[in-house]
């Protein structure tokens, strides 16, 4: 996470920083949403849901305006953890291991994803401003 934000503030332009804010918000307000509604991991928590749903709908809509292709697989990766409370909700024996799959490893996903297209945006600036 550091470095993902050491990286898009130093080098991003708005669309990264948009996708880079909304990640960090829902990473930070995750685990404080738990603990707010008494942390109880192996239940699905509809604040957490809401969290996840508006994320997804900033990065959907940045998807959709945007003329790169990084924006999809990012919102994309961000529709699963929201696709995960309804299965969670609905058996029993997924939740814990839904909600981590889902709260966990999907968010690194994410997160390379967008160092690496902060890094070909720079690239890509400094190959245009040498012509």
């Amino acid at each position: 996470m550091l470095l993902a934000i050491a990286i898009v503030v130093r080098h991003g332009q708005f669309e990264e920083r948009l996708a880079l804010a909304t990640l960090v918000i829902n990473f930070v307000g995750t685990p404080v949403l738990y603990l707010l509604g008494g942390a109880d991991w192996l239940q699905p928590h509809v604040g957490i849901f809401i969290l996840d749903s508006a994320a997804f709908v900033i990065l959907t809509i940045l998807a959709l305006r945007s003329k790169r292709f990084w924006p999809l697989p990012i919102a994309a990766f961000q529709m699963i953890p929201v696709m995960t409370f309804f299965v969670s909700s609905v058996g029993e024996n997924l939740r814990s291991y839904g909600l981590g799959v889902a709260q966990g490893s999907w968010g690194f996903l994410q997160l390379a994803i967008l160092i690496w297209a902060t890094i070909r945006t720079r690239q890509r600036q400094k190959i245009e401003s040498g012509m």
